[in-house]
């Protein structure tokens, strides 16, 4: 319980600094995503330190709360201490085209070695998914 409830007060750390859209190939446009987490409350896993981390952060299309999609795993970044800034992803993304709603969540390793995810509503942003037609549409 301790474990979960140091994630779930470390979920305002992270932090849905940006997402861009750009219209770089085929239909789907690149999405970016990026944000900053303070490993400070709880560290990162390690081989050392097993239970009681962070062991990586998913981007979820949370369009549909009640069916979240996991677009990618993103590992914690190289001897993460303190606030880290500028953790970032890119990929590929759509059909589905239109209005999306993406997030980032912190995925704990909890005491019985149980995948606990941070709070989904923390690091979210709402973002039109367009498909690129062309070499000049946005």
């Amino acid at each position: 319980m301790r474990s979960r409830n140091i994630l779930l007060g470390t979920a305002a750390g992270v932090l849905l600094a940006g997402i861009v859209v750009s219209q770089t190939g085929g239909l789907a446009p690149t999405v970016t995503v990026s944000w900053s987490y303070d490993y400070g409350p709880q560290p990162a896993c390690s081989p050392v330190r097993v239970k009681d981390c962070i062991d990586h952060f998913e981007i979820l299309d949370y369009t549909n709360p009640q069916k979240p999609k996991t677009l990618r795993i993103v590992a914690n970044p190289e001897k993460p201490m303190g606030r880290v800034d500028k953790i970032s992803d890119n990929f590929s993304y759509g059909p589905p085209f239109g209005q999306r709603t993406i997030v980032v969540v912190a995925v704990a390793r909890g005491e019985k070695s149980t995948m606990v995810p941070s709070n989904p509503y923390a690091a979210r942003k709402d973002v039109e998914i367009r498909p690129r037609f062309g070499r000049g549409s946005k």
